[in-house]
């Protein structure tokens, strides 16, 4: 049963004694039925929520905020531009206790109504960086939840594999989400202070100029070391504002660049509905369980591949693209599965190295494969076959990637390569004979399983 106005304002007089309420309103936002909360304004003046739980997991949560509220210490509020409550002190109330804290004066904006560009957005993104970059030592000193990158890893890979024990989640999203735990890439982040995921209610703002500004954050029940992309998560319900927040977030970021920050806050806005089918397992309620699997469902038929991959990747893939515009189009690179998909290109450059200084001892087998693929060698002694067969393989600096093979003299292509008339394409090439392909060099066979591997990475969608 939802206490009274009077009967809060009288908890607030036992948290601190000498205190008289003359004012009280009660207090729905951000509760969802989860406490009953009021505000109370005091007789000298100052104003101050009072919450008390409705049930175990409420009360928890409270205390936890509780003792964050007191680790912020003066020293660490002086770092934020914005006010964070105060804790003031707590009653018993059976069968739970009354939490009292100072009021953060303002309004809030909900997600979905979050607009583009200057105002909630760009104010929303700097305090966020702003939280992040508070010291860790006032986690670590409060004795707060604390995880390094590769524990939030293994966290989330556990939600994963017991989401997936329960039979209800569609494979495409398993297949999603197990390729994203296993990417290293997305894991190489700095943890920092994190809210613990908070939304968007837990900031309020008041008009500076005209202009919506963050003036407080009231939520810390979350306060931890973490991933910091868990406290934007929900910006997958702000597809509008997603991008002004994600920029006024890195211009004021004290970390350097994280290219994988927005990848990983789809990945757990995602696994949201992985737990709320989990705690339908837990509390065994089939009700939850059925909510959370359409949900799931309705996810895996709408969710894009592309969501998962950073913009540094997407432009991986057209400098993979446009390597492949450079190798003959019937190159053979067999499987790929253990190569690597990237390469250096210093290595692919012009390196200077002389004819001299490459292998031109005969090899019978070569000079047999040789020999077949071009029959006009046969008035070659081994010695002029293998140095011209040399000349080739050595490393030369492109004059120009488009046309650079119809440009070169007939006498000057590699073996089984056949030269381009004028009346031909000029990006066009003959294609290599069978017996041509087995004396292909180790750098062009490298840099093709690289730029394919490349490719069929983001065909596939590994993330």
């Amino acid at each position: 049963m939802a206490r009274s106005p009077l009967t809060l304002a009288a908890s607030v007089s036992a948290a601190l004694p000498g205190a008289e309420a003359t004012r009280v309103q009660l207090l729905t936002t951000h509760s969802g039925g989860r406490n009953d909360s009021a505000v109370v304004t005091l007789s000298d003046g100052r104003a101050v929520v009072v919450r008390i739980p409705a049930d175990e997991a409420t009360a928890s949560e409270l205390a936890t905020e509780a003792l964050a509220l007191r680790a912020l210490t003066d020293g660490a509020r002086a770092l934020a531009d914005f006010t964070i409550p105060e804790f003031l002190g707590s009653a018993a109330t059976p069968p739970s206790r009354a939490f009292v804290t100072t009021f953060v004066a303002g309004y809030q904006v909900d997600t979905a109504h979050i607009p583009s560009g200057p105002g909630v957005a760009h104010s929303l993104g700097a305090t966020l960086a702003q939280v992040h970059a508070l010291p860790t030592s006032i986690v670590r000193n409060a004795g707060l939840p604390a995880r390094t990158a590769q524990e939030v890893r293994a966290a989330l890979e556990k939600v994963v594999e017991e989401a997936s024990a329960t039979g209800r989640v569609p494979v495409r999203l398993m297949v999603r989400w197990r390729d994203a735990i296993k990417d290293d890439a997305l894991w190489q982040f700095q943890p920092t202070i994190t809210l613990g995921g908070a939304d968007a209610l837990a900031f309020v703002y008041r008009d500076v100029d005209d202009v919506p500004t963050v003036s407080g954050v009231i939520d810390w029940h979350g306060l931890s070391i973490g991933d910091p992309a868990v406290d934007l998560q929900f910006l997958q319900t702000a597809p509008e504002a997603a991008d002004s927040v994600l920029d006024a977030y890195r211009a004021r970021a004290a970390r350097a660049g994280d290219e994988y920050l927005r990848a990983r806050a789809r990945l757990h806005a995602e696994l949201e509905f992985a737990r709320w089918l989990l705690h339908g397992r837990d509390s065994h309620d089939d009700t939850i369980m059925d909510d959370a699997g359409a949900m799931l469902d309705t996810l895996a038929e709408n969710v894009r591949e592309e969501d998962l991959m950073p913009l540094d990747d997407k432009i991986a893939l057209d400098d993979a693209l446009a390597a492949m515009s450079n190798l003959p189009e019937r190159t053979p690179v067999g499987d790929t599965s253990m190569h690597t998909d990237t390469y250096d290109p210093e290595e692919l450059a012009f390196s200077g190295v002389s004819l001299s200084e490459l292998d031109t001892s005969v090899d019978p087998a070569r000079e047999s494969r040789l020999r077949a693929a071009a029959p006009d060698t046969q008035a070659l002694s081994r010695e002029e076959l293998m140095a011209a067969d040399a000349d080739m393989r050595a490393p030369h600096a492109p004059d120009n990637t488009t046309g650079a093979i119809a440009a070169t003299p007939a006498e000057d292509l590699p073996f089984g390569l056949e030269p381009i008339s004028e009346d031909d394409d000029a990006n066009a090439t003959q294609p290599l004979s069978p017996e041509a392909l087995a004396v292909i060099t180790n750098d062009q066979e490298e840099a093709a399983r690289a730029a394919r591997a490349a490719i069929d990475r983001w065909k596939t969608g590994p993330l």
